[in-house]
């Protein structure tokens, strides 16, 4: 990153003013390498820089109407948005995602969770987002701040923009995620990443691997409007990944792939060939895709 790049990058003393306590909700103070709470009751220790304020929900409360789905699923659009081209998209980020957010910050907000070695930052910020990244633990540069997403330690409406790039599928309880990811948006403000669907478990966990619907209903009860669901990793590439991983993988890995394409290939052919001559409705590819994705990438706003 050229250092005009690195002007007007979020640091940990120009992010407090939309910091709360995990525990009290009350505003932070920086006293030397430890935040407190506004009472002093709570501290965090910041190491290198990164505060950690890891702290858990005690108890899970979510007094949420229930939401029916059935009609927006049948009417939810399947198809990515624009592409937008850029020769340094980042990992996870992808030219369909990127073109939510748009090409220039103009001074907002932008949240991370999950964001691992903080790869977005430098494309996000030379864009002119303030860009924040947490995660919890430090890989790499590490995250601005230790946090889980369950209890995030921000102030409610501090970010246009939040994004959680296949990190979902890691979280205990996505809906409770999902109701802090509202909170901490402005009115209107956007949710876009992708999670886990067709894929195995993998990292150190994987609790929630949610279909299309299951997307949806999670979004529209924490409070969304869902834009639209997007395949953007097909199972004939996902289960030989799951399949066959790492370096000895590779020729089997290569061969399921190339399998499994073909036969989805005649499959998706000679049942749309069936269905024509039996004067049944045309098969849905757009459909099937995102019914067996092996990953989902989502657009939602705050109602």
């Amino acid at each position: 990153m050229n250092p005009k790049d690195t002007a007007d990058l979020v640091t940990l003393d120009s992010l407090l003013p939309r910091m709360r306590c995990p525990r009290s909700f009350q505003s932070l103070v920086r006293c030397g390498e430890v935040l407190e709470s506004r009472d002093g009751r709570h501290r965090y220790r910041i190491d290198r820089g990164v505060a950690d304020l890891r702290v858990a929900p005690q108890r899970m409360s979510l007094d949420l109407p229930w939401t029916e789905v059935w009609d927006e699923l049948d009417a939810m659009r399947l198809d990515p948005p624009q592409r937008l081209e850029a020769p340094d998209l980042p990992y996870h980020l992808d030219a369909h995602l990127a073109s939510i957010p748009g090409p220039e910050g103009r001074g907002r907000w932008i949240l991370e969770v999950g964001c691992g070695e903080r790869r977005c930052e430098a494309y996000f910020s030379k864009r002119g987002f303030h860009y924040v990244g947490t995660d919890v633990d430090v890989r790499g540069a590490g995250p601005h701040v230790l946090a889980d997403a369950h209890n995030l330690p921000f102030a409610d409406g501090s970010f246009e923009l939040y994004t959680s790039m296949a990190v979902y599928e890691h979280l205990a309880s996505p809906l409770l995620a999902a109701n802090e990811a509202r909170r901490v948006l402005v009115k209107g403000g956007t949710f876009f990443g992708t999670s886990a669907f067709v894929y195995g478990f993998h990292d150190r966990a994987s609790f929630h691997h949610m279909t299309h619907a299951g997307l949806l209903w999670t979004f529209r009860t924490a409070g969304f409007r869902v834009a639209r669901i997007w395949p953007d990793w097909y199972y004939t590439q996902s289960i030989p990944d799951m399949g066959f991983p790492g370096r000895e993988g590779v020729p089997w890995r290569v061969t399921a792939k190339a399998v499994l394409s073909v036969l989805e290939w005649s499959y998706t052919r000679t049942s749309a060939l069936a269905r024509r001559l039996g004067g049944k409705r045309p098969l849905d590819l757009a459909a099937r895709r995102v019914a067996k994705a092996g990953s989902l990438s989502f657009e939602a706003t705050v109602e």
